[in-house]
């Protein structure tokens, strides 16, 4: 039986109620799709998810991964589903037609790709970065390297990787010691050690193409020297056939925490014997290149966050239901029988947590991909540019926030089962180990905060934020009367205020001690997504509003109108989570604002 329970009403609420998806088809990158077309590759990608990847979760955790002659050997039945999820287009949905791919909307690839990460977050990791890397050659490679390469990348014939992060140089990249020796060829000898290497190798990829950071000796120090390579595993011969073998090592696999059937290899190039590698782009233009797929693994790993906050929810809901301890409080009969959990009020507050911040934060993403796929096609200039200043600005957001916030629902998850939930007999317990990481690699979430306020913030003369802090303002005016959510509205206005005056208070302290105004950006990222997922819940509870008065004439309804019917018990649970956060987290703002204005400067002060 399959683990994953996937919110597939959730999902058609946010592409068709909320987000509106029908308006990408008026596109003409998009125009040949309808809604029953993309409604059925959603479906389709959910069925995948739940009937082949997600039984694939208890062996990759409990089994993992071996170094077996120099090569990664996955557990059982990982390679028969990876051709699968290849053969059956999943791989690159979203690319271009021209190498292999379907086209799919950004938004709608996001639906089936959170039930997917959720049913194995490890196994669905190599096809990720591999179409991740697929795609930056396909945008920045030579004509040469597109035709070696990209099909075979988006059809899961080769794999690929991303090589930053050395020994010694880890968020420091420019600090790395990869070097490349310019050959006559117009090849590059690469020498140098790449560690937590996610999908080094796999022994269902006919080959492995490495996209590698490295310095050209001669080249400036520091990133403005770095240079980006193509290195595959196996040499790829001008009609297409494997050559011979490159020279790059698994030098070994990490012993991790989770994602245990996901590879993290220390590779070694030129150790062996002659390393060759293809610059791609300019030389020194590495670090640019780079920072597409960086991107991109920003968002994928919100969306890890998100995937498995909403897996753990649907797991403690039902379980919620189903245990039965402790008596019915309400009745004031300590003697009487036993009820199951989820009658009582600590555990209801647990789970209502869960659902806004599991919901909120797959709203979050799907805006996201739904501002990238505007950003791609939109034919109009100022709709792609906003579209793109949206993703500039909320890309670290995403990234940060849904991760934390997703480890803190797995967290409750398993607080929801009690001592079942720290046990491996239900799958919670693997979930927030899963997740943890998704705040660590890409780019730590202390480093998406520092990104927030020392890049974001201050692009284009801060033309993002006051664009987004602007447009809030006029929804909020626009809606603060709302009979059922105006009380909502009003926190997310509150929130805004605080957001800005914080904002203003770091500008203004960072340019007398930097340290001090950098010492809040956590907290400050953290405000900016209560802010965010705040308008999001509030604008889905008067969509929710809207409907349920043109469907059933009302707003109001008794407990028992609730149980005997799942579109008032969704539409109205929509509401009750968006008045939940603004109670339980917006309310917060003051306070938050209050602490990082206070310039208490203890942390800076202390001697450890």
């Amino acid at each position: 039986m399959s683990h994953l329970t996937v919110d597939r009403r959730d999902w058609t609420f946010l592409l068709h109620e909320h987000i509106g998806v029908e308006r990408l088809l008026d596109l003409p990158a998009y125009s040949e799709f309808d809604r029953e077309t993309l409604d059925s590759i959603v479906e389709e990608g959910i069925r995948f998810a739940e009937e082949k990847i997600a039984p694939l979760n208890e062996i990759s955790d409990r089994v993992g991964v071996k170094l077996v002659d120099g090569r990664v050997q996955t557990p059982e039945g990982f390679a028969q589903v990876f051709r699968e999820l290849a053969d059956n287009g999943w791989l690159a949905a979203t690319h271009s037609p021209e190498f292999g791919g379907m086209g799919v909307p950004l938004s709608v690839s996001t639906a089936y790709m959170e039930a997917m990460n959720a049913a194995c977050q490890a196994f669905f990791m190599y096809g990720g970065l591999t179409h991740a890397a697929g795609h930056l050659v396909e945008t920045f490679g030579s004509d040469e390297m597109k035709a070696k390469y990209v099909e075979k990348m988006y059809n899961g014939t080769f794999g690929g990787t991303m090589c930053l992060t050395e020994p010694h140089a880890g968020t420091a990249v420019g600090d790395l010691r990869t070097s490349a020796t310019p050959q006559d060829d117009g090849t590059f000898l690469i020498e140098g050690n790449k560690i937590w290497i996610s999908g080094g190798d796999a022994d269902f990829y006919g080959n492995v193409i490495h996209l590698v950071l490295a310095r050209v000796k001669g080249d400036p120090e520091g990133t403005k020297g770095i240079s980006l390579f193509v290195v595959p595993r196996i040499l790829v011969n001008d009609d297409g056939s494997l050559g011979e073998y490159n020279n790059v090592e698994v030098g070994g696999i990490e012993h991790k925490m989770g994602i245990n059937g996901s590879a993290t290899c220390a590779m070694v190039f030129g150790d062996a014997g002659p390393t060759r590698g293809w610059i791609v782009g300019e030389r020194c233009q590495g670090i640019r290149y780079m920072f597409q797929m960086m991107n991109e693994a920003r968002i994928a790993c919100g969306l890890q966050g998100a995937s498995l906050a909403n897996a753990s929810f649907q797991q403690a809901l039902a379980f919620a239901k189903d245990r039965k301890q402790g008596p019915d409080i309400a009745k004031k009969n300590m003697d009487g029988p036993s009820v199951e959990i989820i009658q009582h009020p600590d555990v209801r507050r647990n789970l209502l947590f869960m659902k806004a911040y599991s919901e909120g934060t797959r709203a979050l993403l799907a805006h996201a991909a739904y501002w990238g796929d505007l950003a791609l096609h939109a034919t109009d200039d100022a709709e792609r540019t906003k579209a793109q200043d949206m993703i500039d600005l909320v890309t670290p957001i995403a990234k940060a926030y849904s991760t934390d916030k997703g480890f803190k629902v797995t967290e409750l998850g398993i607080q929801v089962f009690g001592g079942s939930g720290y046990c491996q007999d239900y799958p919670v317990e693997q979930y927030m180990r899963d997740i943890k990481i998704s705040s660590i690699y890409e780019g730590t979430n202390g480093i998406q905060a520092l990104d927030l306020l020392g890049r974001k913030m201050r692009q284009k003369g801060g033309a993002l934020f006051m664009t987004y802090i602007m447009d809030t303002g006029e929804w909020v005016e626009a809606h603060k009367d709302h009979e059922i959510a105006g009380d909502v509205v009003k926190a997310v206005a509150n929130t805004q205020g605080k957001v800005g005056e914080v904002a203003f208070w770091i500008s203004s302290t960072a340019k007398q001690d930097i340290r001090l105004g950098m010492l809040q950006a956590t907290p400050f990222l953290e405000i900016m997504g209560d802010l965010m997922v705040g308008r999001l819940l509030a604008e889905q509870a008067i969509i929710s509003a809207a409907a349920l008065q043109e469907k059933y004439g009302k707003t109001s309804f008794s407990t028992e109108e609730r149980e005997n019917d799942s579109e008032i018990a969704f539409y109205t649970g929509k509401i009750d989570s968006a008045r939940f956060f603004a109670a339980e987290v917006l309310t917060l703002s003051g306070a938050k604002a209050r602490a990082m204005m206070s310039g208490a400067t203890a942390a800076l002060d202390i001697v450890f």
